[in-house]
C-alpha cells in the first residue's frame, strides 16, 4: 500500500499524487511510512485515520503544536486574509486539520478516490 508505485510499477500522475500524500502525512506527524511500528496491514495512513478520528494532537509532530504565543498565525495581507490564533489555538488547530484531510485525500487507497494535482493545489492556497 505505502510502496504504490514499487507496487504496481508504473508512472501515472494519481501515483504522484498518492506518493504526496504520505508524504504530507510524513512530514505533518513526523513519522515515517517505514517506522518499525508500522507492519503488515497497519500503515501510516491507517495510523493517521485511526487516530485523527479521536484527536489531532494524537497525529501532528508536537513541534508543530507547540508554537510560540504569537498572536497571527498567518498574514496574507495581499490576499485579503489575516488569520489570528485564539488561545486555544483554534485557526492553527483547523489549518492543520485541513493539511492532514489533504494528505489523506491524496493517499486514498484507489486511485480514483484520489485528488488531483490542480485540486490539491487550489486547497493548499484556501490554507
Amino acid at each position: 500500500d505505502e510502496l504504490e508505485f514499487g507496487a504496481a510499477g508504473k508512472v501515472s500522475t494519481k501515483a504522484d499524487v498518492y506518493s504526496y500524500g504520505i508524504l504530507q502525512l510524513e512530514v505533518f506527524t513526523r513519522r515515517k511510512p517505514t517506522d518499525e511500528s508500522f507492519n503488515g496491514d497497519f500503515t501510516l495512513r491507517q495510523w493517521v485515520a485511526e487516530a485523527f478520528l479521536l484527536a489531532i494532537s494524537d497525529v501532528i509532530d508536537g513541534h508543530l503544536l507547540k508554537q510560540n504565543n504569537c498572536e497571527t498565525v498567518s498574514d496574507h495581507a495581499d490576499e485579503g486574509h489575516l488569520l489570528k490564533k485564539n488561545n486555544s489555538g483554534t485557526v492553527l488547530n483547523e489549518l492543520l486539520v485541513m493539511i492532514v484531510e489533504t494528505g489523506m485525500s491524496c493517499s486514498m487507497k484507489a486511485p480514483t478516490e484520489r485528488m488531483g494535482m490542480k485540486e490539491v493545489v487550489a486547497r493548499l492556497k484556501t490554507i
